[in-house]
């Protein structure tokens, strides 16, 4: 069995952490009322739930090395940049993260370990 390169191990430990963040953001929207304007602090805080739920999955998710995973990570980061976005200037931490993850996943050895890239040719 090929072996997980550590960047694989770094992506999701961060993606844990940044789905923990997502979850205790949500819950503090929801029990505190904190959310920008006009929006909804319980519909906000519960789509932050469910995003931080998403990020968690996907953390896992890449510890499986699959080619879908990959694109489900990314497709997960940005959709939770968008949630950290609207929780300005909290989510400043998250939106860090996440631009560390999705640098993480342009990696050539990131790319190769989950088949988006063919293996280097020697």
């Amino acid at each position: 069995m090929e072996e997980r390169p550590i960047t694989i191990t770094l992506v999701g430990t961060l993606l844990l952490v940044i789905g923990f963040l997502s979850l205790y953001q949500g819950y503090l929207a929801i029990q505190e009322g904190s959310a920008l304007g006009e929006i909804d602090p319980q519909a906000l805080g519960i789509f932050s739930a469910v995003v931080g739920l998403f990020v968690m999955i996907s953390a896992l998710a890449t510890f499986t090395g699959m080619r879908y995973s990959w694109f489900f990570v990314a497709v997960v980061c940005v959709v939770a940049m968008v949630n950290a976005a609207l929780f300005f200037p909290d989510g400043l931490v998250r939106i860090v993260l996440l631009v560390i993850v999705l640098g993480y996943l342009a990696k050539p050895e990131v790319k190769e370990h989950f088949g988006i890239l063919p293996p280097p040719s020697i």
